[in-house]
């Protein structure tokens, strides 16, 4: 994916369209019927964007979860981002007169633009035979990445008796897949076998697939074997001790890995990436709180709680995503938990019904924005 349609992607970051979110289009054609479905927001005159996209016969794309989307037609593609006085016209940012604005649960764009502006672009607004619903589409979890840690010549954690963190990972993503597919959601796999992928190659995956979050499952390791329990992280800068231990452990096979990590070649691509950053630590956080909730509550292992890391492999993605550990392998008793089947399967399917959990929230209601 080249750098523009990255940054261009990354930008466009916005909510989707919830009924009742724009009125019916009134009869009439061409630019002032357009203009009749303007409402005053702070007393500026706003269009919603379903109504935009109905009366100059755009496409989207959106992602429910990272909040992204892009307005499109034939070669021409524009992205808006909430809260912001820009547009992204073609790859090129055209400032607006007024920030782009939440407006009963859709996104609104200043009339003048949709107005002016994207007549220029496309040619005038079209009569519209479509009710807004038609263009609706419902928040919903529909696609996720599932990580199993290391892998191939990278084993991770090792126990005093030979159990390789690779093993146990490998097998709980099995599970964590199973149960998430017999629900609905689809499921993709970093790695369904024991062989080694990048960490690049991880996160690549992941955005490469059009995903709503990433997963990457791990085991822990400590030299002091007393330490035990389970612990989710998501990104974050500020970081703790043990949240340092654990980046260590993780991010050790960075130096065989086949590409590098992400280089910020500009200020631009620093800036965006820090916009998506931001948008995706609050979803984050969100699903670590419901995975910890329910391994808490279905499983034994002691809740060592939520932190944030910086951790590579979630680092690159471009959506929501956390790191779960499911236990420390250094410490005897954990490790002889995580060799039993049965029990790996119990902490899979706990993880899995924090994921559905969220699911079944984030879709009722409209991604937490209500």
């Amino acid at each position: 994916m080249e750098i523009k349609r990255i940054s261009l992607i990354l930008l466009a970051v916005i909510l989707l369209f919830t009924a009742g979110c724009a009125t019916v289009p009134r009869k009439g054609t061409g630019r002032d019927a357009l203009s009749s479905q303007s409402v005053k927001i702070g007393g500026k005159d706003y269009l919603p964007v379903t109504i935009v996209a109905m009366y100059y016969q755009m496409k989207w794309e959106w992602d429910p979860i990272a909040k992204k989307a892009e307005l499109s037609k034939g070669s021409d593609v524009l992205a808006f981002c909430v809260g912001m006085e820009y547009a992204v016209v073609n790859h090129r940012p055209e400032r607006l007169s007024s920030p782009v604005v939440f407006y009963e649960g859709a996104v609104a764009i200043p009339a003048d633009f949709a107005i002016e502006r994207i007549t220029k672009i496309l040619g005038p607004p079209q009569a519209v035979a479509r009710h807004p619903s038609e263009l609706m589409q419902k928040y919903a979890v529909r696609k996720v990445v599932i990580d199993a840690g290391h892998g191939g010549m990278d084993p991770g954690a090792i126990g005093r008796s030979g159990l390789k963190e690779k093993d146990v990972t490998l097998d709980i993503v099995r599970h964590i897949k199973d149960e998430l597919s017999a629900n609905g959601i689809d499921v993709i796999l970093t790695r369904d076998r024991d062989k080694f992928v990048s960490l690049s190659g991880r996160t690549r995956i992941a955005n490469d697939n059009d995903v709503d979050f990433f997963i990457s499952i791990h085991a822990n390791a400590n030299r002091s074997r007393s330490i035990r329990g389970f612990e989710v992280y998501y990104l974050s800068n500020a970081v703790d001790d043990t949240a340092r231990a654990a980046e260590a452990a993780e991010n050790s096979f960075l130096k065989v890995d086949d590409s590098s990590f992400y280089v910020r070649n500009t200020d631009l691509e620093a800036t965006v990436w820090d916009l998506v950053y931001t948008e995706n630590r609050e979803e984050s956080i969100e699903l670590a709180k419901y995975i910890t909730r329910s391994v808490d509550n279905s499983t034994s292992l002691n809740n060592r709680g939520i932190r944030g890391a910086r951790f590579y492999v979630l680092k690159g993605v471009q959506m929501p995503s956390v790191l779960v550990e499911v236990g420390y392998i250094s410490n005897t008793a954990e490790e002889r938990n995580l060799k039993d089947a049965a029990y790996r399967q119990a902490v899979a399917l706990a993880i899995a019904k924090g994921i559905l959990n969220y699911k079944k929230v984030y879709e009722s209601t409209d991604g937490f924005t209500r």
